[in-house]
């Protein structure tokens, strides 16, 4: 399985590995290899070596945090304390570094302590800042995605056309021909 990064910030993406939070549940990051996987994937570390099972657990922590904090952004709630607190406590350690290795080529090397450092001090930018304000929830059923908005009228519904989005069309599609038919 591959991971989707539609959400536009890496910290958006990372929350959503948890699919259809809301009706069907699936953890994406089920095994410590699928989160260096995806860290990997997301590009955030050229290859993560080791991940133990509490590296898991502090990662999906970490994520839970980012998701319900970017979920209040999205929704204009409250922020949980607990949540600000383990967010920051993630990006007080060192991230990962770029280092230059040739022209056109660079190097990301760390480990999950650093990944999550990464992340963590990525979403504190994000949910710190006037892009906070941009964070939506994904209006395709079941999706439970959040994502960022960066359309021009600000009226982005969908994580992604191609999935969500091409799904709610065809559904809207669908029932008007099937109105058309009937009449």
């Amino acid at each position: 399985m591959s991971f989707l990064f539609v959400s536009d910030h890496p910290a958006l993406d990372f929350a959503a590995t948890v699919a259809w939070r809301t009706t069907r549940p699936v953890e994406l990051l089920g095994e410590p290899g699928d989160f260096a996987r995806w860290a990997a994937e997301a590009g955030l570390v050229d290859r993560l070596e080791t991940v133990s099972r509490a590296d898991l657990t502090a990662a999906r922590a970490l994520r839970e945090a980012i998701y319900r904090l970017a979920l209040a952004a999205a929704e204009g709630g409250p922020a949980d304390p607990r949540d600000v607190a383990r967010v920051r406590r993630a990006a007080a350690h060192p991230p990962v570094r770029p280092a230059l290795r040739d022209l056109g080529r660079v190097e990301r090397r760390g480990g999950v302590r650093e990944v999550l450092a990464t992340l963590g001090a990525g979403a504190a930018d994000l949910l710190g800042g006037p892009d906070r304000l941009l964070i939506r929830r994904c209006a395709g059923e079941p999706c439970t995605r959040l994502f960022l908005d960066r359309s021009r009228a600000g009226t982005r519904r969908w994580c992604s056309k191609r999935s969500c989005g091409s799904r709610v069309n065809a559904a809207a599609y669908r029932r008007r021909t099937h109105r058309h038919d009937r009449a």
